[in-house]
C-alpha cells in the first residue's frame, strides 16, 4: 500500500502564526487565553489547553489585567474597545488575511458600496468581516441568497478567505446578472487556499481512497471534503487516527491524505503511522484469524470497565473493547457501572478489527439494532408515530435512535420549512413516522412533516377561530357605536369633527367615535386652485356641514366650504351686464381668452368679440398679463359663467367722444355717425 500526501496541505502561515503567537503569549504572561478556539482543530485547542493557553467563550469571563488572544478568524471592532475598557492586555492573532478582508469591506462602506460578503454566514471569519462593514453589510452563502440582497447603485464583494473559488465566482456571476450597478470585487480568498484545493484535486485524481484530516467544524477542511469527494467517491473526513479503521483502506493501493489548514503536522504523521500499522494487522489477521469478521454477532463476558470502555471476553485470541458511545446512547462510566459487572453476559456485534491496543472494536449498540428491526418492522407496517432522539446532524438530514435502530431523517422532513441549523436537534426527542423501510438494507427513513402539517393544520384553525370571535366582537361593538352615532347626526348640521386622512380626492373627518365622513376636494374650499396639503393635515379640527347621510352604504358627504360665502356670488353681484370695466389677460383658449376682471371673477371674451376685425388666434392680438377694457355682455349666475367682449367695449367708448358732437335734431342736421363708422373701420 502506497501512502501519497498531498503538496499542500496541514498549517497555513495565519495558523501557524496564531498558535506561535499564544504559545509565546504565555510563556512571557500569565492568565493568558483566547477568546473562542483560536482555530477550528480540537485536538490543537486541547493542546492549548494543557499548554496554559485556556479557551474563553466571552470578554466578561476574563480577569482584570489578564491577556486576551484574539482567534485567528479575527473579531469584530467592538471586541477592541472591550477589551481596552476592561484592561485587558490584546494579542491579535487575527490571519493577515482576515485583516486584508476586515480592511477592504470597511473601505468599501466608508466609499458609498453596499458592502456584500461572500461565504459562510455563520462562520466566524465571516461574522467579523461583516461586523466591520457597517450596518448595511450583508453575507450571501448560496445562490439562493442572491435574491435577498439590497438593490443599490454601488456593489462591493469581498469572500471568505478559505472559500472555493469556483463556487466564489459561480454566486458572484449571479449576483451580477440579478443586480444591476457598479461593482468593485476584492477577491480575498487566501492563495494557500487556492493552492491546497488544487493539491488535493491532483491528489484525488491519483488515490484509491483521501483522507481529509481536519475538525469537523472546519470549513476549509469541509471544503476539502467536499471538492476531493466529486473525484474520489472512497473520501474520508476524519480528525484522528482514532477515526481510522481497517474497513476504510481494505483492497486500497494507493492512499491520499490532505489536511485543513487548521491540521497541525502530528496529527498527519499519528494518521500515517495508523494506517501503516493496520496494513500489517490486516495481513496478520488474514492468517491467524480468517474467523473473525467484520458484522458477526458475539456473545461476550465483561472482564473490566475502564475510564471509556468495556473490555469483554468472546473466545477470540485478543480481547474485545465496547466504547461507552457503542454499549448505549449517552452512556457514562456510571450509568454503565450502575447495570453491569464483571462476569456479566452481553450480545455485541464486531465493528472493526484489532485496534493499536490489540482490542477488536465491538459495539453492543449495533447488536441490540438487529433485534430492534424486527420490532420496527411491526410499527412501520401500522403506520404508528414512532418516538425518535436525534444522533447526529450528517449531510442532508438528521440520524436518529428509534428503539436501538439507526434511522434517518432528510432535512427537508424535519421541518415545514427550511432548516439551516440541523445540529440543534441533536439529543433533542421527537416523534417522527416512517415513510420508507427496508430490513435487507438496513435502511429506516422517517418524516415529521406530515405529523407537523396536521399540528399545524389544528393550530391555523384554532387561531382563525380566535381571530374570528375578536373580529366578530369589534365588529358588534362597532356597529352598536355607528347605530348611536348616526342617530345623533342630521342631514344640515354644522359639527366639529377630526381629520383622520388626507388622499388626493378629499378629507376622511371623524365626526363622531367610529364615524367619518368624506369631505369631497370640490367641498373644502372655494378657491380651487389650492391644494389639499396646504389647506390642512391630520389631526386638524375642522367645523364642517352635513350635507347628505347613506347609513346603509355608511355613507357620509360633507362640506366645509358650504360653511362660507361663496366669494364669486358676492363679487358678481356688482358686475352688471352693460358694464364696461378694466380686466387682465390670464390665459388663451383655443375659441378665446380668459380675463380676470376681479379677484374671484373671470369672463371669457369669445374670439370673435376680441376685435371688430377678424382674429384667428386671440394670442395674435393679445398678451398674457395684458390691460383690457371689456364689457360684460352676459352673466349666468347659475352656471357661474360671464361673458365679456373688448370689441364691444371700444365702440362704446368711442361712441361715447363723439356723441356730444352730434347733432340729435334729424330735421336740422344730418345724422353722420353712420359716415363716421365707415371712416373708422376703413
Amino acid at each position: 500500500m502506497k501512502i501519497i500526501i498531498a503538496e499542500n496541505c496541514g498549517f497555513c502561515y495565519g495558523v501557524k502564526r496564531a498558535v506561535e503567537m499564544a504559545l509565546k503569549t504565555v510563556k512571557d504572561k500569565n492568565n493568558v487565553a483566547t477568546l473562542g478556539p483560536l482555530i477550528h482543530n480540537p485536538q490543537m485547542i486541547q493542546l492549548l489547553a494543557k499548554k496554559g493557553v485556556e479557551c474563553l467563550d466571552k470578554l466578561d469571563d476574563f480577569p482584570v489585567g489578564s491577556t486576551v488572544v484574539l482567534r485567528s478568524h479575527g473579531v469584530s471592532p467592538n471586541i477592541y474597545e472591550q477589551a481596552k475598557v476592561m484592561g485587558l492586555t490584546v494579542i491579535d492573532a487575527t490571519c493577515p488575511n482576515v485583516l486584508n478582508a476586515q480592511k477592504r469591506v470597511r473601505q468599501l462602506a466608508d466609499e458609498g458600496y453596499l458592502p456584500i460578503i461572500i461565504g459562510e454566514k455563520k462562520h466566524p471569519e465571516v461574522q467579523s468581516i461583516l461586523a466591520w462593514a457597517g450596518k448595511m453589510g450583508c453575507v450571501v452563502e448560496t445562490i439562493e441568497d442572491v435574491k435577498n440582497v439590497p438593490t443599490a447603485e454601488k456593489y462591493g464583494v469581498v469572500v471568505q478567505t478559505t472559500f472555493e473559488s469556483d463556487k466564489f465566482e459561480k454566486i458572484l456571476e449571479a449576483i451580477q446578472n440579478n443586480h444591476k450597478g457598479q461593482y468593485k470585487v476584492e477577491r480575498t480568498i487566501c492563495n494557500a487556499t487556492a493552492k491546497r484545493q488544487a493539491s488535493a484535486v491532483a491528489l484525488a485524481k491519483r488515490a484509491d481512497a483521501v483522507f481529509v484530516i481536519g475538525g469537523r467544524n472546519s470549513a476549509n477542511t469541509r471544503h476539502l471534503y467536499d471538492i476531493v469527494k466529486e473525484i474520489c467517491n472512497k473520501t474520508f473526513h476524519i480528525e484522528t487516527a482514532d477515526d481510522i479503521s481497517l474497513e476504510m483502506i481494505k483492497d486500497c493501493n494507493t492512499i491520499g491524505i490532505t489536511a485543513g489548514a487548521s491540521t497541525p503536522d502530528w496529527l498527519i504523521k499519528e494518521a500515517i503511522h495508523k494506517m501503516e500499522t493496520m496494513e500489517t494487522m490486516e495481513s496478520l489477521l488474514e492468517k491467524e484469524s480468517m474467523q473473525l469478521h467484520i458484522g458477526m454477532t458475539v456473545q461476550a463476558t465483561v472482564v473490566a470497565i475502564t475510564k471509556d470502555e468495556v473490555i469483554v471476553d468472546f473466545g477470540y485470541q485478543s480481547e474485545g473493547r465496547i466504547a461507552f458511545s457503542q454499549w448505549a446512547l449517552d452512556a457514562t462510566r456510571e450509568s454503565i457501572e450502575g447495570e453491569v459487572k464483571v462476569g456479566d453476559i452481553v450480545t455485541a456485534k464486531v465493528v472493526a478489527s484489532e485496534n493499536q491496543d490489540g482490542l477488536v472494536e465491538l459495539s453492543k449498540i449495533k447488536a441490540e439494532a438487529e433485534k430492534a428491526w424486527e420490532t420496527i418492522k411491526g410499527l412501520a407496517t401500522d403506520k404508528k408515530v414512532l418516538d425518535v432522539k436525534g444522533l447526529s446532524a450528517v449531510k442532508g438530514g438528521l440520524t436518529v435512535s428509534v428503539n436501538g435502530v439507526v434511522g434517518f431523517i432528510p432535512a427537508s422532513h424535519l421541518e415545514l420549512t427550511r432548516v439551516d441549523n440541523i445540529a440543534s436537534y441533536v439529543g433533542r426527542n421527537l416523534q417522527a413516522e416512517v415513510i420508507e423501510f427496508d430490513p435487507a438494507k438496513k435502511r429506516l427513513v422517517l418524516s415529521r412533516r406530515e405529523l407537523l402539517k396536521a399540528e399545524k393544520t389544528a393550530s391555523d384553525k384554532l387561531v382563525r377561530e380566535e381571530k374570528e370571535a375578536r373580529f366578530q366582537a369589534v365588529k358588534n361593538a362597532r356597529i352598536a357605536a355607528e347605530k348611536v352615532a348616526y342617530e345623533s347626526i342630521n342631514e344640515g348640521m354644522t359639527v366639529k369633527g377630526t381629520i383622520k386622512k388626507i388622499a388626493d380626492f378629499g378629507l376622511f373627518v371623524e365626526i363622531a367615535p367610529g364615524v367619518q365622513g368624506l369631505v369631497h376636494v370640490s367641498e373644502m374650499s372655494w378657491d380651487r386652485s389650492k391644494k389639499t396639503s396646504e389647506l390642512y393635515k391630520e389631526g386638524d379640527e375642522v367645523e364642517v356641514f352635513v350635507k347628505s347621510i347613506n347609513q346603509d352604504e355608511k355613507r357620509i358627504a360633507l362640506s366645509i366650504k358650504m360653511l362660507t360665502q361663496d366669494p364669486w356670488q358676492a363679487d358678481i353681484e356688482n358686475i352688471k351686464e352693460g358694464k364696461i370695466l378694466d380686466g387682465t389677460v390670464e390665459r388663451f383658449l383655443t375659441f378665446g381668452a380668459v380675463v380676470s376682471i376681479t379677484a374671484n371673477v373671470e369672463g371669457l371674451v369669445h374670439v370673435s368679440e376680441i376685435s371688430d376685425q377678424r382674429v384667428n388666434k386671440p394670442e395674435d392680438v393679445l398678451k398674457i398679463g395684458q390691460k383690457v377694457r371689456v364689457k360684460v355682455i352676459k352673466v349666468d349666475k347659475k352656471h357661474k359663467k360671464v361673458s365679456l367682449s373688448i370689441a364691444k367695449a371700444r365702440y362704446d367708448e368711442d361712441k361715447a367722444e363723439y356723441t356730444p358732437f352730434l347733432n340729435t335734431n334729424p330735421e336740422l342736421s344730418v345724422d353722420i355717425s353712420e359716415k363716421f363708422n365707415a371712416v373708422k373701420t376703413e
